[in-house]
Parts: structure tokens; C-alpha cells; sequence
């Protein structure tokens, strides 16, 4: 597992790639909770081409933030 923009997140405890789990659905992709910021315990995500993200390059994202400046809708199908 690889993500690319992982610098930009050091605030993060990124989970290992056997943690990770589906928690809803943006834009007909799979969205994965990969880590939690360390202050607040924020979810961060990735967004999933494939069921299986270990084989695919990831770019973390904070998942309020996908939620407030996204144009398409994000739909949670597990509580985070």
C-alpha cells in the first residue's frame, strides 16, 4: 500500500493496510477509513478504484473536508 501525499499528513495515525475498511461510497467508488488525525480523532480516507486498496496508489484525504467541498455526495454506509 501506497500513499502518495502522505507527507502533507503527519498529523495522522494512518492504520496498517489489514485495518483498513470500507465505510461508505463517493462517486460510485468504495471509500476506505485509513487513519485518524491524532488531535480530534477525525476519519481520513481514500477512495478505492477495487476492493482491495493494498494494490492501488492512495491519496489520503480528511473526510469532512471531502464532505464540505465536493461536488459529488459521499454516502456512509458504517459508522465512523
Amino acid at each position: 500500500m501506497h500513499i502518495k501525499n502522505r507527507s502533507f499528513f503527519n498529523y495522522v495515525d494512518f492504520f496498517t493496510s489489514d485495518n483498513f475498511r470500507v465505510i461508505g461510497e463517493y462517486a460510485g467508488k468504495k471509500l476506505f477509513l485509513i487513519g485518524r488525525a491524532k488531535g480530534y480523532g477525525d476519519p481520513i480516507v481514500a477512495i478505492c478504484q477495487t476492493d482491495e486498496p493494498t494494490q492501488e496508489e492512495l491519496s489520503a484525504c480528511d473526510l469532512y473536508e471531502l464532505m464540505k467541498f465536493s461536488h459529488h455526495s459521499v454516502k456512509l454506509t458504517e459508522a465512523i
